[in-house]
């Protein structure tokens, strides 16, 4: 199926953060990534991606902003970034990758991964990790910018996160990896007690037994195992 792109015009921001606005594109509601897409204001021409709603999926209440036809052309990548996230598709975007920052430990030294196989679990188990350094990591299987979750942006400013990794195919997190071995071994390197992992809001499904998002996190278990955590 190609994708379901339509021009449109904003005709109101809803609610501006750093790394995510929700806005209205002719009084439809949308989220826009601006550290993908550039900043958004009212009365930009924009195309917005528009497929999951019209599908009336669980997870398209809302089009996504796919460019910004007034503010959004002729964007500069971001500095030293030469790894593409979401490579040879259209949404192509150079992002700087941890693995580039110096050399990573080989093991994890026993620090505990706990799996979370729905988003909605993040939340508790952070709570039930209060007093330790815990780095959040999401990996493919449900949405994949990390910036679209409420739960970690809130579990972030009350200190029970201290940094969101995104692992390829995610991306838009404090910090971006290839692959979820780079993100456990970053995780020690920068000291952190803990890591959760999970998957984005919106798992996919396709009402069979191996079609689920959540067995993402059956490779994670295996890379934690291997590398001693």
């Amino acid at each position: 199926m190609p994708l379901g792109l339509r021009r449109g015009t904003v005709t109101a921001v809803v609610e501006a953060l750093d790394c995510l606005v929700r806005l209205e594109v002719d009084g439809i509601p949308c989220v826009a990534y601006p550290r993908l897409t550039g900043e958004v204001e009212v009365g930009d021409e924009v195309l917005v991606n528009e497929q999951a709603r019209q599908l009336e999926l669980g997870s398209g209440g809302f089009d996504i902003l796919y460019a910004n036809l007034t503010r959004g052309i002729g964007l500069e990548a971001e500095e030293g970034a030469h790894v593409m996230a979401l490579p040879y598709t259209p949404g192509q975007v150079a992002l700087r990758r941890a693995e580039e920052d110096g050399e990573l430990p080989a093991a994890l030294g026993g620090v505990p991964v706990v799996l979370c196989t729905l988003h909605s679990q993040v939340v508790p188990v952070c709570a039930a990790l209060a007093g330790l350094r815990v780095a959040y990591v999401q990996v493919a299987g449900g949405a994949l910018p990390v910036s679209l979750s409420d739960a970690v942006r809130v579990l972030k400013e009350r200190g029970l996160v201290g940094v969101a990794v995104a692992v390829a195919p995610c991306l838009d997190g404090d910090v971006d990896c290839v692959t979820s071995a780079a993100a456990f071994a970053w995780a020690v390197r920068e000291g952190y007690d803990a890591v959760v992992c999970a998957v984005g809001p919106g798992i996919a499904g396709t009402g069979s037994a191996l079609g689920h998002g959540a067995l993402a996190l059956a490779d994670a278990a295996n890379v934690a195992g291997a590398l001693g955590g």
